[in-house]
């Protein structure tokens, strides 16, 4: 009964997506189990979600509305005379079994078929779509379930539902606002967090410019400043030319696990041979990384944390290598 509720399903199917799809829609495959149905058709773009909606409403409104399932064995002239549907590449006899779903003389389906079937549409059930995707080029596949198969899957995610409302003491039909509300609390705290981070970022850096080192002439800040975002790391290298007038900046930093690198080049220093992009490259290596930019400017990321401090002795190392 399962097997009969699918195939007869995937007949509906077909319609519907020739009816929301275009005619060119043509059946490439199929498979019609117990517990779900997979349909494969000649279509060459993706099966829009307001589109998947439509066809499975209309699949079953067709149910709801109980449409007759009449087979009826003619000849195979006839058959595609009046229209029938016949697989793609399949070889037929002289006799052929169709099958059609109709009511007052409003054909909705009608197919060359030898399977088994319903006798009326709402046997059917319920028609849940699942997933739609490529199988390959020109070739979508759409899998759905029927009967007891959907039955299962409303009450999975009707419970899933009721567990997210409780969590969120809202519900089932609020759920919606609520994450959406959530999500707008997360944003601006995140925007607050970022916000806080640049700031102690800003003020630690401000220590650090007092404690330059001189290097091969050149007044260096090296220095490792943990959990600073890459765009607040790009924002110090302006920050590092604002406040010193000839010198050469590398700040390393790890960020969720990942290590990163900026070097900044006071304009003087870069018309000496101090270049921040060629700089960054040997430094990257260090942490399993590359980079490069502009001589006055340059950032990179790695992938071995645990090196950073042997980035930055590398660094010291680079700029003392210096020749202008």
């Amino acid at each position: 009964a399962d097997i009969t509720r699918n195939h007869t399903a995937t007949h509906l199917l077909h319609a519907a997506l020739r009816h929301h799809l275009g005619t060119h829609v043509q059946q490439r495959g199929s498979l019609v189990a117990p517990d779900r149905l997979r349909f494969d058709f000649a279509h060459d773009s993706k099966v829009t979600p307001e589109q998947i909606r439509a066809i499975e409403a209309e699949v079953n409104d067709y149910i709801l509305k109980n449409y007759p399932v009449l087979a009826v064995e003619k000849s195979l002239a006839e058959a595609r005379g009046e229209g029938a549907m016949a697989l793609f590449g399949e070889k037929y006899g002289e006799r052929v079994r169709t099958i059609t779903v109709k009511k007052d003389g409003d054909r909705y389906s009608y197919e060359l078929c030898g399977g088994c079937h319903v006798r009326e549409t709402a046997e059917i059930g319920s028609f849940i779509i699942t997933t739609e995707g490529s199988v390959s080029a020109g070739i979508r596949r759409v899998e759905a379930l029927t009967g007891h198969g959907a039955v299962d899957y409303i009450q999975r995610n009707m419970n899933t539902l009721g567990q997210l409302a409780a969590q969120l003491s809202t519900s089932p039909e609020a759920v919606g606002d609520r994450i959406n509300a959530l999500q707008a609390e997360l944003t601006a705290a995140k925007k607050q967090a970022a916000a806080l981070q640049r700031d102690l970022a800003k003020k630690s850096f401000d220590t650090l410019v007092g404690k330059l080192e001189p290097i091969n002439g050149a007044q260096a800040l090296i220095a490792r400043l943990d959990d600073v975002p890459p765009d607040t790391l790009r924002e110090m290298s302006d920050w590092f030319r604002n406040a010193v007038k000839s010198g050469v900046m590398v700040i390393g930093s790890v960020v969720e696990g990942k290590p990163q690198l900026v070097v900044a080049v006071t304009d003087d220093l870069s018309k000496k041979g101090y270049h921040a992009g060629n700089l960054i490259k040997g430094i990257a290596a260090v942490v399993g990384g590359g980079g490069g930019g502009r001589p006055t400017m340059a950032q990179a990321g790695g992938k071995d944390a645990s090196k950073l401090p042997e980035a930055l002795d590398t660094a010291r190392q680079l700029i003392a290598a210096v020749t202008g």
